[in-house]
C-alpha cells in the first residue's frame, strides 16, 4: 500500500516531509532536489540492498538485506567500500547501497511505471570506485525523464580475492552488481520505473563489467539493453588467469609468520582479520597489484566459469542491444609527465618483447621479439624509436589496452545483437581536456565524456552551470545526454532525426561494414577508427597468439 507521503511527494506537494516510499525490505524515506534546468526529481540514496559483507560474509556473495521497522531515512550517500587507490573517512565494509533518482510524477507511481531505467555500474579498475552523488549526479540524465540508479560494489580484495576453487570463488563484486540489479527488478515500479525497460551501463571497469554481464547466465533477464564506455569482458586488463598468488602475498604482508596450506585456512584466517589491516595491505602488494574478475569453477551461483572470449565468439550471452565505444586516447593521461613517459617509451625500443600483450600466450622469448618488432612497425616507420617520438607510445597503450578490446568486442557482438560503436574525441573545457598536441595521438582521454553526462561537484570543478563554458562544450554536453537517453527509451540511440543530433541516423555495426560514430565538434559517421591499426592487431592475433584465448 502507498503512503500519502509518496502520492504527496511524487506530485511534488509537501516536500518538507520528505518522499516516503514503500519497498520490498521496507518503507524508505527521500527528498526532493531540482536539477540545473530546474526540473524536480526525487532521490533516495544509501538504500540498503544487501546485508554487510562482514565476518563469515567477507570475499563471498553477497545476501539480501533484511527487512526493517519504521522509515529508514535514505537522504544521503552510503559509505564507500574499501578502496586499493585511496583512503577516504567513510570507507567500511558496511557498503552495499544503492541509490535511486526518479522524476517527479504527477500520478500514482506504480501503476504508472512506464519510464526506462538506467543502471550505473562505476570504473575503477575495480580496485576503487563509489556512486556518490557529487561524482556521479544523474540530474542531466533525469531531465529526460529517465529514472537513474547507481550502486556500490565491493572492490579490491573484498570483491575480487578469490582462492581459485569453491571456497573463495571469486567474483563478489560482480555478484553485488547482479543483486543490485535483482533489487532493481523488484522494487524500480515503487519509483515509476518500468522493470522491463532496464538498461546497464558503466565506464572503464563499469564497461567492463556490463560485458562480463552481457556473458553471464545469471544476469540473464536482468536488463535489455547495455552501454560500455571505455571497457569490455574481454579487456585484458579485467581479468586475473592466477588468482592464487594474491591471497598468499596479501597475508604476508599482514603477518610474515603465519603458514596456511589450504584455501579453507586462507579463508577462515582472513575473516578474522580487522577490514583496515587488509585495505593497507592490499596497498603493497607487488605480484598482483589487486585482484581481478576470474574464471569460477562450477558451482550453485557462479558468475562466469568458462573463457570470456570464448563465451562472446559462439554468441552464448544475453542478446540484448549494446552500445559501445572509447575516447580517442584513452591513455594521453600519459602525457602528463613527460620524463615518465619517455622512460616508457625507450624501454619499448630497448626491449621488444614489452610490446606483445600476454594474452597472444607467447612463451617463446624470440617469437616475443619477433611479435613485438611487427607491432612497432604498426606505429613508427623502420629507424624511428617510441622514445623520439613519444605520442605513438601512447598510442600503442591506449589501442592495446582498450580501443582493441572494445572493438573487437563490437565486432563479435554485432553477429548476435544490434551493436552502435562510438569514438568519442571531442576536446573540450567541459571535459577537462589535456589539450596535448604530440605528434600521434587524439585529443580524449580516459573518462573524459563522463563529464558531459553526469553533474559533478568536485574541489575543482562543477558543471552545474551550463552558462560557464563555451557553446560548443554545451551542445556536445546535450547530445551526450540525449544519446544516452535515447537509448535507455529506445535501444537505438537515433530512432529518428533530431536538429540537437544534425539529424543524424546512426548506423548499426555489421562484422563487414565498421561504421561508427565519432563525437566531436560535428557528429560524423565514419569507418576507420584507428588509422587502420586495429586490422593489423586482429591479423597478427589471428596468425601469432595461441589459444586458449580468454580476452584481447
Amino acid at each position: 500500500m502507498l503512503s500519502l507521503h509518496l502520492i504527496l511527494g511524487f506530485v511534488g506537494v509537501a516536500l518538507t516531509e520528505g518522499v516516503i516510499v514503500e519497498i520490498t525490505n521496507g518503507k524508505i524515506e527521500g527528498y526532493t532536489r531540482v536539477s540545473p534546468n530546474n526540473v524536480k526529481f526525487n532521490a533516495f540514496q544509501g538504500i540498503p540492498y544487501a546485508k554487510p559483507p562482514t565476518g563469515k560474509l567477507r570475499f563471498l556473495a553477497p545476501v539480501p538485506h533484511d527487512n526493517w521497522p519504521g522509515v529508514l531515512e535514505t537522504k544521503k550517500d552510503g559509505n564507500r567500500c574499501f578502496s586499493v587507490a585511496k583512503d577516504t573517512d567513510d570507507e567500511s565494509e558496511d557498503c552495499l547501497f544503492i541509490n535511486v533518482y526518479t522524476p517527479v510524477l504527477n500520478l500514482n507511481p506504480i501503476e504508472n511505471a512506464t519510464l526506462p531505467v538506467m543502471v550505473y555500474i562505476y570504473g575503477g579498475g575495480f580496485r576503487d570506485g563509489a556512486s556518490q552523488y557529487d561524482f556521479y549526479g544523474p540530474d542531466y540524465l533525469i531531465e529526460q525523464q529517465v529514472v537513474m540508479v547507481s550502486l556500490n560494489y565491493r572492490v579490491g580484495p573484498f570483491g575480487f580475492l578469490s582462492t581459485g576453487d569453491g571456497t573463495v570463488p571469486g567474483n563478489a563484486g560482480l555478484k553485488d552488481q547482479r543483486l543490485g540489479l535483482e533489487w532493481v527488478q523488484r522494487n524500480i515500479r515503487r519509483f515509476g520505473g518500468d522493470p522491463s525497460r532496464v538498461i546497464v551501463f558503466g565506464q572503464s571497469a563499469g564497461a567492463a563489467s556490463v560485458g562480463l554481464h552481457i556473458l553471464s547466465k545469471g544476469s540473464a533477464g536482468l536488463f535489455r539493453g547495455a552501454i560500455g564506455e571505455s571497457g569490455s569482458g574481454i579487456s585484458n586488463w579485467a581479468y586475473l588467469p592466477d588468482p592464487i598468488r594474491y591471497p598468499y602475498e596479501l597475508i604476508s604482508l599482514i603477518n610474515k609468520s603465519i603458514e596456511l596450506n589450504t584455501s579453507q585456512a586462507i579463508l577462515d584466517y582472513l575473516q578474522t582479520v580487522p577490514a583496515k589491516e587488509i585495505d593497507v595491505a592490499s596497498t603493497k602488494t607487488h605480484t598482483v597489484n589487486h585482484p581481478l574478475p576470474v574464471i569460477e569453477v562450477e558451482h550453485d551461483g557462479a558468475f562466469l566459469t568458462e573463457k570470456f572470449y570464448e563465451i562472446l565468439d559462439r554468441g552464448d550471452i544475453n542478446r540484448v542491444p549494446l552500445m559501445i565505444g572509447c575516447n580517442s586516447e584513452e591513455y594521453l593521461a600519459l602525457s602528463k609527465n613527460m620524463d615518465s613517459l619517455r622512460s616508457r617509451a625507450a624501454s619499448y625500443d630497448k626491449d621488444l618483447r614489452k610490446l606483445v600483450p600476454k594474452s597472444m600466450n607467447i612463451i617463446d622469448e624470440n617469437k616475443r621479439v619477433e611479435i613485438g618488432r611487427k607491432i612497432k612497425e604498426f606505429y613508427l616507420d623502420d629507424g624511428k624509436s617510441f622514445a623520439d617520438n613519444p605520442g605513438y607510445a601512447i598510442a600503442y597503450n591506449s589501442e592495446s589496452h582498450f580501443i582493441n578490446p572494445i572493438i573487437k568486442h563490437a565486432e563479435m557482438q554485432s553477429k548476435f545483437t544490434d551493436v552502435y560503436l562510438y569514438k568519442f574525441s571531442y576536446g573540450g573545457v567541459m571535459g577537462k581536456n589535456l589539450n596535448v598536441t604530440l605528434p600521434g595521438v587524439e585529443k580524449c582521454t580516459h573518462s573524459e565524456e563522463l563529464f558531459y553526462t553526469f553533474k559533478r561537484i568536485l574541489p575543482d570543478y562543477d558543471n552545474s552551470d551550463l552558462s560557464q563554458f563555451p557553446p560548443k562544450d554545451v551542445l556536445t554536453h546535450k547530445r551526450m545526454v540525449k544519446l544516452w537517453t535515447n537509448f535507455a527509451k529506445n535501444l537505438n540511440p537515433t530512432p529518428v532525426e533530431d536538429a540537437v543530433l544534425e539529424d543524424i541516423i546512426w548506423p548499426k555495426l555489421t562484422p563487414n561494414d565498421f561504421q561508427y560514430l565519432n563525437i566531436d565538434e560535428e557528429l560524423t559517421v565514419q569507418t576507420d577508427i584507428k588509422h587502420g591499426r586495429y586490422r593489423k592487431w586482429m591479423d597478427l592475433f589471428a596468425k601469432e597468439a595461441l589459444p586458449p584465448y580468454v580476452v584481447v
